[in-house]
Formats: structure tokens, sequence, C-alpha cells
């Protein structure tokens, strides 16, 4: 074995190390400095896209659970109700739409609001929503919505029901042209989905 006319001393031997330590730890510098760059530039618009995602997702819910709704009480005969509820089982007389919803066959209606009287059924419960996200009613569907057995939407003496209900984001990621889906319904039971613009973070109920 050929011996090296002149070894490395141990010190060279540590500064080549240590240098070789040194720009590893500048490069490591540098790419997390690019990394951190780049997070600020995507975050925001990660943070949008997860919040308009919320919105729609739980617009389609509500509206998806409004068209069973219907189609159950034709299909039934029957009075079908939706309205919300902290519990799953009985309609909530305060607060707004995000603690969940519940629907039932509402055969028997005693007053103004809904509720889930002794022997009626419960058909379906949705969860309370969370994340930033406020759905409230408007005028007429503040608390409830029922269909009659020939799909229209009826308040409980039986007069045309109509009204708006509103799923919003607080998100600050969104700016108020962008952080509403508003469910418009209708007496004949349809629901149209819009963006309304000019909503403020508060997320007011509307009109």
């Amino acid at each position: 074995m050929k011996i090296p006319a002149h070894p490395p001393s141990l010190s060279r031997l540590c500064l080549r190390q240590a240098r070789e330590a040194g720009v590893t730890l500048i490069e490591l510098m540098v790419s997390l400095a690019v990394l951190t760059i780049l997070l600020l530039i995507v975050a925001p618009s990660f943070e949008s896209l997860m919040a308009t995602n919320k919105v729609r997702t739980t617009a389609s819910d509500l509206e998806t659970t409004l068209a069973e709704a219907r189609s159950q009480a034709i299909r039934l005969g029957k009075r079908v109700t939706v309205c919300k509820s902290s519990d799953g089982s009985d309609c909530a007389t305060s607060g707004d739409w995000s603690q969940g919803w519940i629907t039932f066959v509402d055969t028997t209606r005693s007053g103004t609001t809904a509720a889930v009287d002794s022997g009626e059924t419960v058909l379906t419960h949705g969860q309370a929503v969370n994340g930033g996200l406020v759905v409230v009613g408007g005028g007429n569907v503040a608390q409830f919505v029922s269909y009659a057995p020939d799909g229209q939407a009826k308040l409980m003496n039986g007069d045309v029901q109509t009204g708006t209900l509103r799923v919003c984001s607080t998100a600050t990621a969104l700016d108020d042209d962008h952080r509403v889906r508003d469910l418009a319904l209708t007496g004949t039971g349809r629901i149209s989905v819009t963006q309304t613009t000019g909503v403020t973070s508060s997320c007011d109920a509307p009109d």
C-alpha cells in the first residue's frame, strides 16, 4: 500500500469539515428563506381556497337537505319540515342554523313555529357547522322550512313560505364579495343558490 508523502494533518481535516459544514448551513438557511417567502405568498391563497370550499360544501349540503325534504313530502303525502336543531331531536327556538338541523315528518302543527311533537319521526340530522361559518335565515325561514304534500313551502298556518338562508364565512382571507352563498326559497318550494356580494364578515342575516 502506498502511503501519501504528506498525509493531511488533523487540523486540516477539521478545517475541511468545518468548511463543508459551513456551506451546508448556508445552503439550509437560503432554502429556509426561500421556503418562507413561498409560504407567505401561497398561504393567503390556500386559506381563501379552503374558506370558499367550506361555504360551497355547506350550502350544497343544506340545499340537498331541503330538496330531499320536499321530495319526501310529495312521496309520503305528508308535511315534512326542516328546522334548526342543536340536539338532533327537537327544533331550536333560539340561535341560528349553524347549530345544525333536522328533517322530520310534521303531522301536528299547533303553533306558529316548528316543533317535533309526540309520534313524529325525525328523518335526518345535519351536524353543526364550524370553521368560521355562519348559517342564518332571514324572514320566514329564520327557524324552519316546511313542505306541504304538494311540494310547496308553507308556514305552520298554511300561508306560502318564502325567505333566504345564508351560508357565510367570517374568514378574513375572503373579501366581502366572495364570502356568501344565499339559498332563496320560493313559494313553489324550489331553492335557488346565488353568490351575494357586499356582505361583511359579521355575516348578518339576509332581509
